[in-house]
């Protein structure tokens, strides 16, 4: 997954506010269990047998469970009037305890100030896809200069394309729409590429045909003709081999661009009161293992939004179903295992075809997508070709929502999934609420998923655990184009976390995850790392994993400023973890100054290919990764001890001057002036040096680098413990 896939999240922050008149202030939007709010917002369609909105229910009528547990409605408010009188107004307007007044939505003042918001977004869809698509979204949005509601254009193919702001110009939505109509970008799963796969699946298939045909025909010659054959069918099997191996690595990127353009998108609209729509036209979502959890993670960031999803399949009515389509597939791949058996190739193929029946079963593309609106409130449309209905029921939902807020009684944040059950007490009435949320403090704007929720929720026992050791730190690398480089570093050692024999007897698992986040002078979350480890191994190897050591690094980069690290190792199977706090200070800078990063003791380094990604870090020099050293004692038997800095010196100046330092207590003990090569072509000069260690007795030391260009001065200093 390269970079520039993964920096999608950003994107479309410039839509963030709808511009209304200034006596309509924008409050913040419903979140769950934000700082400081301990209310819990769920907005409600409910309909008839009919279909038709029900309108009339008192907070009476409702009952809000959560976890089955029945919850105290704090504030009800009912479906608005086109003149923007409540229904059914409410005797009381005082808020749930711990909402806010914009969190309320108590009264009728709030919802009549309340846009109504729909985003209409376009992914990787056919062309006849994208046509039906931009014919339903043209009806909806009507050929008047102003638009009912406040629309904004998304395209998602190999990028997030934000095409128009949300705004009320219907002449402006009418030219994206026209825009994505004529595009003729390739994009993902295009028909070029459609027909170069079936066309390298037909090649193989023909060809280990010939193969078994030959060798079931016998007779003279018969060994030389299966021969050339068998060459042939292995080099068609190698192409189409290739082709799938592209296959997969390209359901990742796509399933990686459709999660993070969709949270972009959620994001921007979680600073808008009330009910929001997201209208996804798709023929299905690719969410491959690695990407499910982001997914969990836009389903849960859209929920504490109060934004619903609304999902149309833009393939029509379809011939044959997908079930069917993946019977054939299952069937077609045995078929191909069995003739790939006659050519000698060890069963490889085979077994990769299970491997890819096994994720045709477990990820039907439509199934996510009525996932995706089930659990957000919406509604997911397939199987038609007339989508006009479609977005009446959207504009309808629009207009006919209850808006209920409680206090949950469970008000620990343990980071657990909590269900919302929202349920009316009449006969014969279906309600459509969103499913849940996890119960995490302050997520701030940044999407959590299953695996960070439990981290999250250690960060608020009290005292903070400290279950197994743990060390992390953060490193600054101000380089020329990324000034707040801030590469982060987490060693965690395997020993204490746990290793479960699996259920097969021959193997063993353990699950962890490691999370890393970056708090301002606020305390709102601004940046947020992490990873989720599930290792498994031969059973046999058990004892060898747990005398390992994990090490997480992720590059992040931040504005200049002083910032809170807080940083959790999570075991999963024993429900123990581990915390950190740390203070990283980000220092302003000037391009053409004097700049120095970090100086770090560096523990080992690590051959890697020069010119790859791997091979172009900040702590990787002339092809070795250094890998700092945290913390950890350093034995005077090593005679001495690496170290490393990287300056980035003022341009048009003669120098720099180092001078390396040692202290203890406060007293120079070794002062060494060391050598400066000339900068690269990115500007920059790293430093690698070692420390002699003979003469120094054990004991605690700073070690300090002391850098001087012209008037300019700038020093870095680290701690240094050494023993016997």
């Amino acid at each position: 997954m390269t970079s520039s896939v993964r920096l999608l999240t950003a994107t479309c922050l410039f839509l963030g506010l709808v511009r209304l008149p200034a006596q309509q202030p924008v409050a913040p939007a419903a979140g769950t269990l934000a700082e400081g709010v301990t209310a819990v917002l769920v907005d409600a369609v409910v309909r008839d047998r009919r279909g038709q909105p029900v309108r009339d229910l008192t907070e009476a009528d409702i009952e809000v469970l959560e976890d089955g547990v029945p919850q105290t409605i704090g504030s009800f408010s009912s479906p608005m009037f086109s003149d923007g009188t409540s229904a059914v107004p409410r005797d009381s307007a005082t808020p749930a305890a711990g909402v806010t007044a914009g969190h309320a939505a108590a009264g009728v003042s709030q919802r009549d100030i309340t846009p109504l918001v729909t985003a209409l977004v376009f992914h990787n869809l056919s062309p006849e896809g994208r046509r039906r698509a931009i014919q339903a979204a043209q009806t909806y949005v009507g050929d008047k200069e102003e638009t009912a509601n406040y629309v904004a254009v998304f395209g998602i193919d190999l990028t997030l394309s934000p095409l128009v702001p949300f705004t009320r110009n219907g002449v402006a939505v009418r030219q994206a729409l026209a825009r994505i109509a004529n595009s003729g970008a390739p994009g993902f799963n295009s028909p070029e590429d459609q027909r170069q796969k079936a066309d390298a699946e037909r090649l193989a298939a023909a060809a280990n045909r010939g193969v078994s045909n030959a060798a079931a025909a016998g007779g003279a010659g018969t060994a030389a003709a299966v021969g050339a054959n068998a060459a042939t069918a292995q080099l068609a099997t190698m192409q189409a081999e290739m082709v799938r191996g592209f296959e997969a690595i390209d359901r990742d990127q796509q399933g990686y661009i459709a999660t993070d353009a969709l949270f972009a998108i959620v994001n921007t609209l979680r600073r808008l009161p009330g009910r929001k729509s997201v209208v996804v036209f798709s023929e299905g979502i690719d969410v491959p293992t690695a990407v499910h959890r982001l997914f969990l993670g836009v389903i849960d960031a859209a929920n504490r939004a109060n934004v619903s999803i609304y999902t149309i399949d833009a393939a029509g009515l379809r011939i044959e179903s997908e079930q069917a389509n993946v019977r054939d597939m299952v069937n077609g791949g045995a078929l191909r295992g069995v003739e790939t058996s006659y050519s000698g190739a060890a069963g490889g193929a085979f077994t990769r075809e299970l491997e890819l029946n096994e994720y045709t079963l477990r990820n039907d593309r439509q199934a996510i997508l009525a996932q995706l609106a089930l659990e957000t409130g919406g509604l997911a449309f397939s199987n038609a070709n007339n989508l006009r209905p479609a977005f009446e029921r959207i504009e309808s939902d629009q207009r006919n929502y209850y808006l209920i807020g409680y206090t949950p009684t469970n008000s620990a944040y343990d980071g657990r999934y909590r269900k919302i059950q929202v349920k009316v007490r009449r006969e014969g009435l279906a309600v459509s609420a969103r499913k849940g949320y996890f119960a995490v403090r302050s997520p701030g704007t940044l999407p959590i998923n299953p695996t960070e929720a439990p981290a999250l929720a250690a960060l608020e026992q009290k005292p903070v655990p400290n279950a197994f050791p743990i060390r992390a730190g953060a490193l600054l690398f101000p380089e020329r184009g990324r000034p707040g480089l801030v590469p982060v570093v987490v060693e965690v050692t395997t020993a204490p976390l746990t290793f479960h024999p699996a259920t097969d007897a021959k193997s063993y698992t353990s699950d962890f995850t490691v999370l890393v986040r970056f708090l301002d002078r606020d305390h709102q979350v601004v940046r947020k790392l992490s990873q989720h480890y599930e290792i498994r191994g031969e059973l046999a190897q058990i004892d060898r994993a747990r005398q390992g050591k994990v090490v997480f690094y992720r590059e992040s980069e931040l504005p200049a400023g002083v910032y809170s690290m807080e940083t959790v190792v999570h075991d999963a199977p024993s429900g123990k973890s581990s915390v950190r706090f740390s203070t990283v200070e980000v220092p302003a800078h000037e391009e053409n100054r004097l700049r120095m990063s970090s100086l770090v003791v560096v523990k080992r380094g690590e051959n890697v290919v020069e010119k790859s990604a791997a091979g172009t870090g900040p702590l990787v020099v002339n092809g070795v990764a250094l890998s700092p050293n945290l913390g950890d004692p350093v034995s005077k038997t090593s005679d001495t001890v690496p170290f490393y800095f990287a300056l980035y010196p003022g341009k048009g100046q003669r120098g720099p001057d180092v001078m390396i330092e040692l202290l203890q207590n406060g007293k120079p003990v070794m002062q060494l002036p060391m050598p400066v090569p000339p900068a690269a072509a990115d500007g920059r000069i790293q430093q690698l040096g070692r420390l002699p260690l003979g003469q120094l007795t054990p004991g605690t030391y700073e070690l300090r680098a002391i850098v001087k260009q012209s008037n300019e001065q700038v020093a870095r200093s680290t701690l240094l413990r050494i023993v016997e």
